[in-house]
C-alpha cells in the first residue's frame, strides 16, 4: 500500500502492535475533549502509554493501531512521550440500533482488517496485544493475527461481559486461537475460567504499569499554596474519566453527606458530564468540586494529588486503573471499592497503602474516608502506598513481567 510508504521497523527491536479499546478511537477521544493529535502530542500514562514504556524496557517496540473515523487515508503519528508509532487508518462506527447480535455482525464487518494488515506488515509486527477479549475487535484480530502468522494477546482493562448470543459462540473459539491473556483481576480470572472452562489460553496476572520516577509526591503545603486550596483544610480526590455508573460517582456522592466539612476534588471529564453536574446540584454539598477537565498534564495533575490528604474510588467496573496508582505514588493513601482490580493494588489492605470498602456502600466508605481524618493513619498508609507503587507497578518490574510473557 503505497499510503504505508515511510514507515519503519525501528532499531532491530520486534514490534508488538497494540489495539486500544473502541471501534474507531474517536469512541474513547471525542468523551474527553481530545482528538487523535491532541492524542499524539499531549496524551501520557494511563494503561496504554504504561505498556508502551514497559515493553520498551521488555525489549519491545510498540504500534499502536486505531481505525478513525476521520481517516481519508492511512497516517501514521507519532507519540511524542514515548516515540511509538501511532497508526490511523479509515474506520466507520457501525450502527448501534437493533438486536444485540446484529450488532455484532456489524461491528465484525465494519473493522479495517485490510488496512490493519497492511501496518501490521509494514510495521513488521511479530506479535498483537487487544484490548479487552469480550469484545468482537478481539474474534477478528485473533483470526487475522493467524492469517499472517502473529501470537495474539488480549488484556483486560475493566471491558463489558455483556455478550451477545452470536459473540457467545464465537468467542470460546477466539479464546482458543490467543496466544495468552493478562488478567490483573483475581475476580476477573475466576469468572473468565468458569465462563470458558476448557477454551482457555495461558492466563497471566500482569498489572497496569507505572511511571514511578514521574508521579511522586510534592511538598504538598506548596501545591496547596499553588492551586489557591485551605492549606488546614482534610482534601480528597477522584480524577479521571467521568462515568458516573461504572466509577460510582453517585456512591461517592451520597458518602459525601456523612463526611463534614471534608473537601472532595473531582477532576475529568467524559461521556457523563451532564448527568454528573446534575448529580452534584441535586445534592447541594458545597464542599464538592468539579474541574469539568481531562488533564494530560501531568506536572499539574502531581500537583493535585499531592495537595491532597486522601485519594477515594467508588468504582463498580474497574480492571487495573492507573488513576490510584498515581495517587499512591505521590504518597496518598487510598480509599477504594472492592472492584476489579482494586483488591490487587491494595492486596494486603493498609499495608499496602489502603482501606478496601464494598461497592454500593456510601455508609462504609463515608467512615473509612472520616477515618483516614487521623494523621498518624495517613502517614502511615502513605508511606505504605508509595512503597506499593514502587515495588508492584513500576515500569521495571512490569517489564520483567512481560519479557517472560512475550519470549
Amino acid at each position: 500500500m503505497a499510503n504505508l510508504i515511510g514507515a519503519s521497523a525501528g532499531a532491530g527491536r520486534p514490534a508488538l502492535a497494540i489495539f486500544p479499546w473502541g471501534d474507531v478511537i474517536e469512541d474513547f477521544l471525542d468523551p474527553i475533549g481530545l482528538d487523535a493529535r491532541a492524542f499524539a502530542e499531549d496524551m501520557t500514562g494511563g494503561w496504554l502509554f504504561g505498556y508502551v514504556a514497559a515493553l520498551q524496557e521488555a525489549g519491545w517496540r510498540s504500534v499502536i493501531v486505531c481505525a478513525s473515523r476521520h481517516a481519508a487515508q492511512p497516517e501514521r503519528l507519532e507519540h511524542k512521550a514515548t516515540g511509538a508509532p501511532i497508526w490511523l487508518v479509515p474506520g466507520a462506527t457501525p450502527s448501534k440500533s437493533g438486536w444485540p447480535s446484529m450488532l455484532s455482525l456489524r461491528r465484525w464487518a465494519a473493522m479495517p482488517l485490510a488496512a490493519f494488515a497492511d501496518v501490521l506488515r509494514t510495521e513488521a509486527c511479530q506479535a498483537v496485544l487487544v484490548q479487552e477479549y469480550e469484545d468482537p475487535r478481539f474474534d477478528r484480530l485473533v483470526r487475522l493475527g493467524g492469517r499472517l502468522g502473529l501470537p495474539v494477546y488480549a488484556t483486560f482493562q475493566g471491558g463489558d461481559q455483556t455478550l451477545s448470543k452470536l459473540e457467545g459462540i464465537v468467542r470460546p473459539s477466539s479464546l482458543k486461537r490467543a496466544a495468552g491473556l493478562i488478567i490483573a483481576s483475581g475476580a476477573e480470572r475466576q469468572r473468565v475460567n468458569q465462563s470458558y472452562a476448557g477454551a482457555l489460553p495461558p492466563i497471566v496476572a500482569i498489572p497496569n504499569p507505572l511511571d514511578c520516577a514521574l508521579w511522586r509526591p510534592k511538598d504538598q503545603a506548596e501545591a496547596r499554596r499553588t492551586l489557591g486550596l485551605d492549606p488546614d483544610g482534610f482534601i480528597a480526590i477522584n480524577h479521571g474519566r467521568i462515568d458516573v455508573k461504572r466509577k460510582g460517582l453517585d456512591i461517592l456522592l451520597r458518602a459525601w453527606r456523612h463526611c463534614g466539612d471534608a473537601q472532595l476534588r473531582l477532576i475529568g471529564s467524559g461521556q457523563d458530564n451532564s448527568l454528573l453536574a446534575e448529580l452534584i446540584s441535586d445534592a447541594r454539598l458545597d464542599n464538592v468540586h468539579w474541574q469539568s477537565q481531562y488533564s494530560t498534564d501531568r506536572d499539574k495533575m502531581r500537583t493535585w494529588l499531592s495537595a491532597a490528604d486522601i485519594y477515594v474510588t467508588a468504582s463498580r467496573v474497574e480492571g487495573m486503573p492507573v488513576a490510584p496508582l498515581e495517587a499512591m505514588a505521590c504518597g496518598l493513601p487510598v480509599v477504594a471499592t472492592d472492584a476489579q482490580g482494586l483488591p490487587e493494588i491494595l492486596e494486603q489492605g493498609e499495608e499496602s497503602g489502603g482501606i478496601i470498602i464494598q461497592q454500593e456502600d456510601a455508609g462504609q466508605l463515608a467512615e473509612a474516608v472520616n477515618r483516614m481524618r487521623d494523621p498518624h493513619l495517613r502517614a502511615r498508609l502513605a508511606a505504605n502506598a508509595r512503597r506499593r507503587a514502587e515495588q508492584g507497578f513500576s515500569i521495571d518490574t512490569v517489564g520483567r513481567q512481560l519479557k517472560a510473557l512475550l519470549g
